[in-house]
């Protein structure tokens, strides 16, 4: 019988993944959102991040919108992170749309002070049967006056402003003589990349 020969196998290298604190933007009071695994720190720049509202402003009240974070830059053991955008969750959405009958959904682009382009897409809920004209003029009213509000916040205003429910409150009054309108809410708000 022949003998077995032994060969010197060579060693795999391998390379451990680092875990980086993730640091919410300032609008957020920058709060220590989680943690991201790495292997590269080069490669941590550019990647999205998804987290629970109610995490970044600790109220529970704020569960049903999820906020999308992008990291920038690397310091240390810290990924700093800017906003990118934000969205009201599915279930939510169709919880809220039960109890109307009529649903209005519009999206457009505004400027803000600092000539920052966000892509707002506001819900509006009535409970009654309402006729198209009436439609449209809830619409365009409603982009008039979030056209407004943003042209005169920085993108951190406006964020704070949507957040607060500071926006919608205000749509509501300016609405008032064209129609009843039972919800006002803001389903998705996103920066428009250059």
């Amino acid at each position: 019988m022949a003998k077995k020969k032994i060969t010197k196998k060579g060693r795999i290298s391998v390379v451990k993944k680092r875990w980086f604190g993730v640091i919410a933007p300032q609008v957020f009071n920058s709060v220590n959102i989680g943690e991201t695994p790495a292997i590269d720190v080069t490669k941590l720049p550019g990647r999205s991040i998804k987290a629970n509202l109610s995490l970044l402003v600790k109220s529970g009240r704020r569960q049903n919108v999820d906020v999308t974070l992008k990291i920038t830059e690397v310091k240390g053991s810290d990924c700093l992170t800017e906003f990118t955008g934000l969205e009201m969750a599915g279930p939510f959405i169709k919880r809220l749309v039960k109890k109307a009958k009529t649903r209005i959904d519009d999206s457009f682009v505004v400027v803000t002070k600092d000539e920052i382009k966000v892509r707002l897409k506001p819900m509006l809920l009535v409970r009654g049967n309402v006729q198209r004209g009436v439609l449209t003029d809830l619409r365009n009213k409603t982009k008039k006056i979030l056209t407004a509000v943003a042209k005169e916040s920085t993108l951190n205003e406006l964020i704070n402003k949507v957040l607060r429910g500071d926006v919608t409150k205000g749509i509501r009054g300016d609405l008032k003589h064209i129609c009843q309108v039972s919800s006002i809410e803001m389903r998705a708000m996103a920066i428009v990349k250059k």
